[in-house]
């Protein structure tokens, strides 16, 4: 943690020591955060922060499981982005604070660093990416966790998820009237913050297609119709990620896959997407289906216990309405996952219900919150049948 504290310090101080001796003309506060400037062609920096502090309840059917409240800051992150030297030098770093943020359960150190990454525009359609960041996965994924409608990501997200990694990637735009972008990342294929325990990589491409033009204020990144679209836009998405010899159970996130004595067990998985996002006059509704194979989906953690690499599918739907006179908008979505034969005695089949009210203050820099979710899950092997509760309120905060 001092470490990273240090970089901090070290990145923040040197920009005002660059300052200095190179005086600002323009320091500037909108949506894009704390912006400063000296030349377009030589520095620029945005900072921003955004905090989420959330309130859940939770209350299960079955004596086993313990109903529990809570009160916590999900996320607390800092981040700075923009060019040096060039415009065409791009470059972005994000930091968070909270310990859900730090993967500590599968880390066992508080992984402060989300992103790390340089870029080079080649052309205006086309750019270079290398560092950590995000992968180009489903399009929920993508989008930033403070621009969700719902106070967080699906249950097909967390549980088919490629999150974050280190490696090359390259988006390229082809056509103005109907974009069509291609998006390709070859990475390490273990995660954030984890060096590479072989020879093998991580292969990731996303199709995008926009029918329809390109989305008001970039509406595609963002959850909820706030641009209010004149015109329906539409985005299609198609995910192929192939990550062989993955020592986690979810490929970049989740745990370590051991036998049980410490040794590692690695597996090839293969991890489709789909996804659909449509707005029109406050409207937003979006669909994905994931799908995802592994071989050998069974592995011993001891010698009486066997745990399972999610092998199998799952749909989820969204929908929403922006009333814009107010910026209240209630949404409601459907979630369902369909384990693989073979792991159905360790897996449950899992439906989620949510409804939710959102009110945006400031967009989705400052906004409030709340959810409520049904959860049924059932396994005809092990004769479980659950019934699962869930409320939680939110409330964004940032710049």
């Amino acid at each position: 943690m001092k470490f990273f504290a240090g970089i901090l310090c070290l990145f923040v101080f040197s920009s005002i020591a660059w300052a200095s001796r190179n005086p600002i003309p323009d320091l500037g506060f909108g949506s894009e955060g704390i912006v400063i400037k000296h030349d377009p062609s030589d520095f620029e920096m945005a900072i921003r922060f955004r905090s989420q502090f959330r309130f859940t309840f939770q209350e299960f059917s079955t004596p086993s499981e313990q109903d529990y409240l809570d009160f916590n800051v999900r996320r607390m992150r800092l981040r700075f982005d923009g060019t040096a030297f060039d415009e065409r030098f791009l470059y972005k770093i994000q930091l968070s604070f909270t310990r859900e943020d730090f993967d500590f359960e599968n880390s066992a150190f508080p992984n402060v660093l989300r992103d790390a990454v340089v870029g080079w525009q080649l052309t205006d359609k086309s750019t270079f990416w290398f560092g950590q960041t995000k992968l180009p996965g489903n399009r929920q994924r993508v989008v930033s966790s403070g621009n969700l409608e719902l106070v967080d990501r699906s249950l097909l997200n967390s549980t088919f998820n490629l999150d974050r990694d280190m490696g090359l990637q390259w988006y390229n735009q082809i056509g103005d009237q109907r974009p069509f972008w291609i998006k390709l990342a070859v990475s390490n294929g273990d995660g954030r913050s984890r060096n590479n325990p072989d020879k093998k990589l991580s292969y990731t491409t996303r199709f995008e297609w926009l029918p329809l033009g390109d989305f008001l204020q970039d509406g595609d990144f963002f959850e909820g119709d706030l641009a209010f679209e004149s015109t329906p836009k539409v985005a299609l998405g198609l995910v192929y990620n192939y990550n062989p010899g993955t020592q986690r159970v979810g490929g970049q996130i989740g745990p370590s896959i051991t036998d049980g004595t410490d040794a590692f067990i690695s597996r090839d998985l293969q991890t489709l997407f789909v996804d659909l996002l449509i707005k029109y006059r406050g409207w937003a509704f979006s669909s994905e289906f994931a799908k995802r194979d592994v071989d050998n989906p069974i592995v011993p953690i001891s010698a009486t216990e066997n745990a399972a690499i999610y092998k199998g599918e799952a749909i989820s739907g969204q929908l929403s309405y922006l009333f814009q006179a107010s910026n209240w908008a209630p949404v409601i979505r459907y979630t369902q996952l369909f384990p693989d034969q073979e792991i159905s005695s360790l897996e449950n089949s899992r439906t989620q219900y949510t409804v939710g009210l959102t009110k945006y203050l400031n967009k989705h820099q400052v906004k409030l919150q709340s959810d409520i979710t049904y959860e049924k899950q059932s396994n005809s092997i092990l004769g479980i049948s659950e019934n699962d509760v869930m409320f939680r309120l939110q409330i964004e905060y940032g710049i």
